[in-house]
């Protein structure tokens, strides 16, 4: 088997790093007015601080942005031993070995993975890009190669 990363669609990642950008700029320009107007100082003051908060928010969507671009955050690695699961916050186990997984179950956008000692895994297939009924079928496939199963064929026939 070979190593399989699942991502957010490119598109997503660079429109996180548009809006970050547009933010920061926007917010640079409205700062600098700001600060050429000549205006009372608890204006300025509440001004700078609510410009500040929002500038903080702009720069993080960039820094994300910029991440996913470049393959980190959130995404779904599959290998020959397990499976690595940064989908979301909160959504169970974030790693799991094939030997543990019981179970892969899809129902609309989330493909759960059961694991051995009642754990589970669920992974977001919105922030991926990916259909939850092919990513499943895939998950099952490596299990099956991982427990040694092949496809039934039928008996050769004596020529």
């Amino acid at each position: 088997m070979t190593r399989t990363v699942y991502g957010p669609p490119t598109a997503v990642a660079v429109r996180g790093v548009g809006v970050g950008a547009v933010g920061v700029g926007v917010l640079t320009i409205a700062l600098s007015l700001l600060l050429a107007a000549d205006l009372p100082t608890w204006l300025t003051v509440a001004a700078v601080v609510l410009i500040a908060v929002a500038g903080l928010l702009c720069a993080v969507v960039l820094v994300v942005g910029v991440l996913r671009v470049f393959g980190r955050g959130t995404r779904l690695v599959l290998d020959d031993e397990g499976f690595t699961n940064t989908t979301g916050y909160r959504l169970g186990a974030r790693r799991g070995a094939w030997r543990d997984v019981r179970r892969v179950q899809t129902d609309g956008s989330i493909v759960s993975i059961d694991l051995a000692g009642g754990r589970q895994s669920l992974v977001r297939t919105s922030a991926l890009g990916v259909e939850a009924r092919p990513l499943a079928r895939e998950l099952r496939k490596r299990l099956n190669d991982d427990r040694g199963y092949r496809p039934l064929t039928p008996p050769k026939e004596p020529a």
